[in-house]
């Protein structure tokens, strides 16, 4: 299954259970890191370019640094795959990866 599949399943089941997705609302993407210097060249250039930033350490072994990249959108499996490929190939850059997406539901 595509991410473009994935994402839109998602969605749709978001949809079956009550949710509204025509408005656009803030659209968080989740990165993870294996250290902090790299979490915050990342966060650095990603919040040069307008978007909201929040990194957190988290207590596990393995890639201890996120960041949450927040772009207002309005959340269509095209919109958000769009923005999670961009976003994962500039973690990737950093030592990276994306770790998923979310919003609070209307």
């Amino acid at each position: 299954m595509s991410l473009l599949e994935e994402n839109a399943d998602i969605l749709a089941e978001m949809e079956r259970d009550g949710s509204d997705l025509g408005p656009a609302r803030s659209v968080d993407f989740s990165h993870v890191f294996p250290d902090q210097l790299s979490a915050e060249a990342f966060a650095a250039e990603c919040e040069r370019d307008g978007f909201k930033i929040d990194i957190v350490e988290i207590d596990r072994e393995e890639d201890p640094w996120d960041v949450t990249v927040s772009t207002d959108m309005q959340p269509s499996a095209v919109n958000i795959t769009s923005w999670e490929e961009r976003f994962d190939a500039r973690a990737e850059t950093y030592g990276g990866r994306s770790d998923g997406w979310g919003f609070f539901r209307v």
